[in-house]
């Protein structure tokens, strides 16, 4: 019914949440939220303090629902970076900064 996916980049301290699925019947169910709370918790337990992510679509839901400001491609890690120019998608990229745990 739902995914989720990090992409860790510790060089970085940086987190990208890769992908994030809600199948259509479970929609609004607050599934999605919790998903990406669940990455968060465990991108602060990994230590890093950024979460970033790529998106063509819902990037006002990432804004809006999750705390996410518009980035640049200078915000990915540079082996993300690289895959990013060559995919040709014009994705934006949407940052977020983490907290410490505790």
């Amino acid at each position: 019914m739902a995914c989720v996916a990090l992409h860790v980049y510790p060089a970085q301290q940086k987190g990208e949440l890769a992908s994030l699925y809600v199948d259509p019947a479970h929609e609004n169910q607050g599934l999605g939220r919790k998903l990406l709370q669940f990455v968060e918790n465990k991108a602060r337990e990994s230590g890093l303090n950024e979460l970033i992510l790529l998106s063509t679509q819902a990037f006002t839901y990432f804004q809006s629902k999750g705390g996410f400001s518009e980035g640049t491609p200078d915000d990915l890690p540079p082996s993300r970076r690289e895959k990013y120019d060559h995919s040709g998608r014009n994705s934006k990229v949407l940052v977020k900064k983490l907290k410490a745990a505790g």
